[in-house]
């Protein structure tokens, strides 16, 4: 197992609830961490990242996620990060050194293509596919106990809420980012550099184009 963070994933709000949620970038997590733990702290923690910390407790607390449409999110990422408006200091940092390199959308896209420029992409957490946050290494399937799906949030919250008996209630949405319809966003030759980088999410959570 790779050696991991010292600092502990466990913060107050999950051994206070005995959940464990795992945050995957630009998939509504910091909404869901406010309802659910009263605050967005925590950061972006690896499901591995618990295990490796207290696999006594990961296995017994109830873990959860949300994912989302690979091309979605990938729009997503890129649309927050440039827009910059609600971006950590690291994150416009990550923008202004990476990502303006090919501004744009589809030049971004187009040039994924290049191995250099891909790996270094992919090195940053809004970017890495949702399964490096949610699967232990080697496992063929997630190790989340509920998985909810961004396009269908508001009724995954409530299932949510009733199987860990919270109080029903609006959720506000957090950080969105402002970008048209996905699928307006790509030509074929995007869809399919997208789709490649993506494949194992777009299998393994049932997404299509």
């Amino acid at each position: 197992m790779p050696a991991m963070p010292s600092a502990s994933p466990f913060i107050p709000p999950i051994l206070e609830t005995r959940t464990i949620f795992v945050h995957v970038p630009k998939a509504a997590g910091t909404s869901v961490k406010i309802e659910f733990y009263g605050r967005p702290e925590g950061g972006h923690r690896r499901i591995i990242e618990f295990a490796a910390h207290d696999p006594g407790r990961t296995d017994d607390f109830f873990k959860f996620s949300f994912v989302r449409n690979p091309w979605d999110r990938l729009l997503s990422a890129h649309a927050y990060l440039t827009d910059g408006r609600k971006a950590t200091g690291r994150d416009r940092r990550f923008a202004n050194e990476v990502l303006a390199l090919h501004p744009g959308f589809e030049a971004f896209v187009l040039a994924l293509e290049d191995p250099g420029f891909r790996r270094q992409v992919m090195a940053y957490d809004h970017f890495r596919a949702q399964t490096y946050w949610l699967c232990m290494p080697g496992a063929r399937d997630h190790a989340m106990d509920y998985l909810g799906r961004f396009e269908r949030f508001d009724e995954d919250m409530e299932t949510l809420r009733h199987r860990l008996g919270r109080p029903g209630r609006p959720t506000v949405r957090a950080r969105p980012s402002h970008h048209p319809p996905y699928r307006d966003a790509y030509s074929t030759r995007m869809r399919d550099i997208a789709g490649d980088i993506y494949a194992r999410d777009a299998a393994l959570f049932g997404y299509a184009f």
